[in-house]
């Protein structure tokens, strides 16, 4: 879940006030809410719990919350007093958590988006039934296609030899989701198909990238999300992004070529402006800048007459620039 339901009058609860007058009453008020918090990220319904078979112990709740161990022992003592929680299967439960979240709608909601995205997953199939179809009837006739080269058979066959675990990992990598194990990958694609587990598998290293957050159980998370995934807007296939990212070497390339062409262009542009500058100057103007020019040199510097010139005519080129400014 990314969102819990808390009531705006929660503060007005009898038993929230209760436990507020104990000693440290807002601290255990602020462990009620993170275990409220915790609850909605295990998904388990209620149950705290790190995975299906792994519950949250005391000292679990102590290193999550950030709260001291013998604060927390207290809490749960109290919580467990009130009916806030109990412990059913060896694992801590917040109870009328179904009530108070609306479990029901949401189990409705993932229905939804459920059968909307099976819908989605077989358009998607029929699609490449009829494309698969429509290429055997057009190149039945033909023993090897033109496109067809040593080259891109030998890097066919390496991608075949990719499985889609290898595959998958690729994509996950960098993310806490890389720690699912090969056996959980194995059964997700299984159940789903390699198609959807690598579209799920990209969406969720995606979405961890724009948003990071801990997730306790990877493999969880992406069994939810091949079971009710709706794609975001946002989302760009990761085979567009490879596209993009194969052609921006190239449009770099094309962009500093611009650049050095523009810059060329200016340069030259610069240089016949002083030409012109230099030309339209009297012998008389040409020697103030030539003496100019030779006292801009450092001491005991004598430059050749070739040099001297371009200095005299670069000074007079700034010269008139900075009169036309004027």
């Amino acid at each position: 879940m990314k969102w819990i339901k808390i009531m705006c009058n929660i503060l007005d609860h009898r038993k929230i006030k209760m436990i507020r007058q104990e000693p440290d009453g807002d601290l255990l008020l602020l462990l009620w809410i993170l275990m409220i918090i915790e609850a909605g990220k295990c998904e388990q319904r209620g149950y705290l719990k790190i995975s299906k078979n792994v519950p949250y112990t005391d000292k679990t709740i102590s290193m999550m919350t950030g709260i001291p161990l013998t604060t927390v022992q207290h809490g749960l003592s109290l919580f467990t007093s009130y009916a806030m929680i109990e412990q059913k299967n060896g694992a801590f439960f917040i109870r009328n958590w179904g009530n108070y979240q609306s479990e029901d709608k949401l189990a409705s909601r993932r229905k939804s988006d459920r059968d909307r995205q099976r819908k989605y997953r077989q358009g998607i199939r029929n699609q490449v039934k009829t494309k698969d179809k429509k290429n055997v009837s057009r190149d039945s006739h033909v023993s090897m296609s033109r496109d067809v080269t040593p080259e891109n058979r030998q890097e066919k066959n390496r991608i075949d030899k990719k499985t889609t675990t290898d595959r998958v990992r690729s994509l996950l990598a960098e993310t806490p989701f890389v720690n699912v194990s090969d056996k959980e990958l194995t059964s997700l694609e299984k159940r789903h198909g390699p198609e959807c587990l690598l579209q799920v598998a990209d969406i969720a290293a995606e979405t961890w990238r724009r948003n990071p957050e801990e997730r306790h159980n990877p493999g969880g998370y992406l069994n939810t999300l091949c079971s009710s995934l709706v794609v975001p807007e946002w989302y760009v296939p990761f085979s567009e992004r490879k596209k993009a990212a194969d052609r921006s070497p190239h449009r770099k390339e094309i962009v500093e070529a611009e650049k050095a062409s523009l810059a060329a262009a200016q340069e030259k542009a610069e240089r016949a402006a002083k030409e012109e500058v230099w030309s339209a100057l009297s012998d008389k103007q040409r020697r103030v800048f030539l003496e100019r020019a030779r006292d801009s040199m450092p001491v005991g510097i004598n430059p050749g007459k070739t040099v001297l010139e371009i200095l005299a005519r670069d000074l007079a080129g700034k010269s008139a620039l900075s009169s036309h400014h004027d």
